[in-house]
């Protein structure tokens, strides 16, 4: 008998977590598992999904909401309907609550983000409570980074219900010596230009505004230095004010949302994350790790996990902008460091970041969970 397994996600569009359920849905044991998706209806995720070989189950509440009025009822019947021995959820409350209603004996979670609980959650009588909640809801819970385990147990979770398990994602394949060299024409960079890029969401705890300051520092020194960021948000335009102000029209590029970041990593020299305020193990920089390129990064939450001191780039104090733009000049100047951290980050992808290594430790969990509830022997 196999195992079946509902996946519950309530994101509209293709998001951190929906990509990192794409790498699961591609690499499972399908002889082992029984698969099928939860998604709100007309979710990007879907067609993405079918072309995994795996059943779509579209509903009509939960649309980018962890609870909606009329959710749970929704997912109850479909979860009485598909019989599944496990229920697995993203982001959704409603699906958590109706797998308990349910009777669902094997319910796991993940969790995702890494944002600094509020003090009323670490504290009494809200640590209690929140914890109870989320013991009673889940019997294993999954952090994707060790940063996220520690704000869970923070938050009251007992330390036995959690697994880590580190973002997994298929390595890139870069583009072509021609395209690279096309793609850095029409951005206005030099071949032999060093690119630094960033692909991060553009919200105030990214810190792009530190990026700013490091760029100026760095350019001071370095006229050869160009900044590339991908992404959109809230601070996009301010962004873009402060790095004109500073003087960095041409050695800044902004691309805005981009739908294949392929292209980019493939010109990029260096990887950089500034994040301050959530950081879990973040996608942007595994990718790039795939394709060799070393990182500096701040060492908030989960980037630590992903880049070694030393090894496969280096990690800064948050909201530094001397230290960033110190790492990034020593990395620069030294040709051979360059060349070791580089293959480095090739290794340490290679050995930890695959989204195959990634499904066999959640296939694992599903089987320790399988044997618990009584469906593996």
């Amino acid at each position: 008998m196999k195992i079946r397994v509902l996946h519950c996600i309530s994101d509209s569009n293709i998001g951190g977590a929906g990509r990192l359920l794409l790498h699961l849905l591609r690499h499972f044991d399908k002889d082992v598992f029984d698969v099928t998706a939860v998604v709100p209806k007309g979710s990007a995720l879907v067609p993405r999904i079918e072309e995994c070989g795996i059943p779509v189950i579209e509903t009509e509440h939960g649309r980018d909401a962890s609870h909606d009025r009329g959710g749970i009822t929704e997912l109850c019947g479909i979860m009485r309907r598909v019989k599944p021995h496990i229920v697995h959820t993203h982001s959704s409350l409603d699906a958590k609550i109706a797998a308990w209603l349910c009777g669902v004996k094997c319910r796991i979670y993940t969790r995702h983000s890494v944002f600094d609980p509020p003090r009323r959650l670490t504290t009494f009588p809200g640590k209690q409570i929140a914890g109870a909640v989320n013991n009673t809801l889940a019997t294993r819970i999954i952090a994707v980074a060790q940063a996220a385990a520690d704000i869970l147990t923070a938050t009251g979770v007992r330390e036995d219900k959690i697994t880590v398990i580190l973002n997994g994602v298929e390595p890139l394949t870069p583009s072509t010596a021609e395209e690279c060299v096309a793609l850095r024409r029409e951005l206005g960079f030099a071949d032999t230009d060093f690119v630094c890029g960033i692909s991060a969401r553009m919200e105030p705890y990214k810190g792009h505004s530190y990026l700013v300051e490091t760029a100026r520092a760095v350019c001071a020194v370095r006229p050869d230095a160009k900044f590339l960021v991908m992404g959109t948000g809230t601070t996009y335009e301010e962004t873009v004010r402060l790095a004109r102000e500073a003087g960095l029209d041409g050695k800044m590029v902004f691309t805005g949302f981009v739908t294949d970041v392929v292209p980019y990593y493939s010109i990029m020299n260096l990887s950089l994350n500034c994040s301050w305020g959530t950081e879990a193990t973040s996608l942007a920089l595994i990718e790039a790790m795939s394709l060799g390129l070393p990182a500096v990064v701040t060492s908030f939450g989960g980037n630590p996990g992903v880049i070694e001191d030393g090894v496969n780039g280096f990690l800064v104090p948050e909201k530094d902008s001397d230290a960033m733009a110190a790492a990034i000049l020593r990395i620069m100047e030294d040709p051979a460091l360059y060349d070791t951290l580089s293959a480095g980050a090739k290794t340490r992808f290679g050995e930890r970041f695959t989204a195959r290594a990634m499904t066999e430790q959640l296939e694992t969990v599903y089987k320790e969970e399988a044997r618990r509830g009584g469906f593996l022997h």
